[in-house]
């Protein structure tokens, strides 16, 4: 019988088995180290978080569930580092190994399918953001729907009470994760630190 033990992670409570925690914990040290956030680092450490979390949330369907290697393994393949690379301990590559497969109730590796969502984009706004993002959510030139809105609010009216309801009705994406589900990008590790990089060096507007 394996020693677990309960601890945080981004605000929820899990218990891990020591192995899965000692490498998670690892993981997480590698991961700061090589952050190129600098003062916003301890931003970026709380998104990672959230984003294990999550994922460890949706793999365990109450809180009797334990964590195992197995599962840190597969999220430490999934997220990568924030430089692109895959994560080593010990000079090997932390990957999905064979032994991960032959567990009953495991499932077999997987990657983030990019899903766009429909978020208001305040970094590069105009007025309330909501055309960029629309254009991130349909995959469509902003400008040209911003155009599309004054066209309609000069023959009636119309464009204003629509871009009013949809900047009601969307979020603002305001954290990285938030900025990546906006573009359809994986929420890899990689892409998280972009946008914690950039707000500090006041680059939000690019892409």
């Amino acid at each position: 019988m394996k020693e677990v033990v309960s601890v945080a992670i981004g605000n929820k409570s899990f218990t891990l088995e020591t192995d899965a925690y000692a490498l998670l914990k690892d993981y997480l040290e590698a991961f700061r180290t090589r952050s190129s956030a600098g003062i916003q680092s301890e931003e970026t450490m709380s998104d990672i978080e959230e984003r294990i979390a999550e994922i460890l949330s949706s793999k365990t369907s109450s809180v009797k569930n334990v964590v195992n290697l197995y599962m840190i393994e597969e999220i430490i393949a999934r997220l990568g580092m924030p430089d692109g690379t895959a994560y080593t301990r010990g000079g090997q590559t932390q990957q999905n190994n064979q032994n991960y497969a032959n567990q009953a109730y495991a499932n077999p590796p997987y990657q983030d399918a990019p899903q766009r969502k429909f978020y208001r984009d305040i970094d590069s706004r105009s007025i309330g953001g909501v055309c960029t993002g629309l254009g991130y959510y349909m995959n469509f030139d902003p400008t040209i729907l911003k155009v599309i809105f004054v066209v309609l609010f000069l023959i009636g009216g119309g464009g204003l009470l629509i871009y009013i309801i949809l900047w009601i009705v969307a979020p603002a994406a305001v954290t990285p994760v938030q900025k990546c589900e906006m573009r359809g990008w994986p929420l890899t590790a990689e892409n998280i630190e972009k946008f914690t990089t950039r707000k500090q060096y006041g680059y939000g507007n690019q892409q």
